[in-house]
């Protein structure tokens, strides 16, 4: 009786100390299993490999298709003259004094000032793809790469008649094309038929 009595009490005390043991083995599986697995996850979210074609892209396409200039990066400047049967045709410069290459497309804008800066009344500007002085210019992108220019011509008839007195500025304002800040130029234009004429910009042969 006595041995099965020990028999008995030494089969449960085995039995209550092995259940632990499998139990805690059962529970550090999945935590040793999962953590891994998140680490994996968000280490590959941001993909090395998408970061290096994403950046790549823009690198091109501004190597290619540099910005448009900026008035910030830009002078301007009177260079030429002409005239002849009445008609007057004035040669600019924009001068890219940035660092980087920049882009011209299209017409300049071009205001007419008083001697108050007041708009000079009765001017029309109108977008002309060619002068007396100068042939038909098509609109083309013109890259300026720094210390580069780009030229356009204003033109206008400065024949005066007895009858009529030719308006004339004391200033004019040019703004680049697809700008917004603009430069204003002490300028004496006087356009006695009301009309101004400006060129698209396109590549300048005269340097500084």
């Amino acid at each position: 009786m006595e041995s099965s009595l020990l028999l008995l009490l030494t089969a449960v005390t085995t039995g209550c100390v092995g259940s632990p043991s499998v139990t805690k083995q059962t529970q550090a599986l999945p935590t040793i299993t999962e953590q891994p697995t998140k680490e994996a996850v968000l280490t590959s979210t941001p993909t090395p490999t998408e970061k290096t074609t994403e950046n790549s892209t823009p690198e091109a396409t501004t190597a290619t298709n540099p910005r448009r200039c900026e008035t910030s990066q830009l002078s301007v400047r009177r260079v030429s003259e002409d005239a002849g049967v009445g008609n007057v045709a004035i040669t600019y410069n924009f001068t890219n004094n940035g660092s980087s290459p920049c882009s011209l497309y299209g017409y300049p804008g071009l205001g007419l000032l008083d001697a108050k800066d007041q708009p000079l009344q009765g001017i029309k500007v109108i977008r002309s793809q060619d002068t007396y002085f100068s042939s038909k210019q098509l609109r083309q992108q013109v890259t300026l790469a720094p210390g580069k220019q780009a030229s356009f011509q204003i033109a206008y008839n400065h024949i005066s008649s007895p009858e009529k007195n030719c308006p004339m500025s004391s200033k004019i304002q040019i703004t680049p094309p697809n700008a917004y800040d603009r430069f204003t130029l002490t300028e004496q234009i006087k356009p006695c038929t009301g009309k101004v004429r400006v060129t698209p910009v396109r590549a300048a042969n005269t340097q500084p």
